[in-house]
């Protein structure tokens, strides 16, 4: 039976990039908040983004 409905990952805005994996953590920086939008990080920043479970955003440059 083929599901439709909201997908597990949420499509990052136009304004967002995904950090990559070797990439550190900082403030300003957002994850996903559950409802398919973005808030800002709230935890401890200064570790790669691969060290947290939830994909880490940051705005364009």
């Amino acid at each position: 039976m083929k599901q439709t409905g909201p997908t597990a990952s949420v499509a990052a805005p136009k304004r967002l990039r995904r950090l990559k994996w070797n990439e550190l953590v900082r403030a300003g920086d957002f994850v996903e908040d559950g409802r398919k939008g973005f808030e800002p990080l709230d935890g401890p920043t200064g570790f790669r983004a691969d060290a947290f479970i939830k994909v880490i955003y940051r705005k364009l440059a």
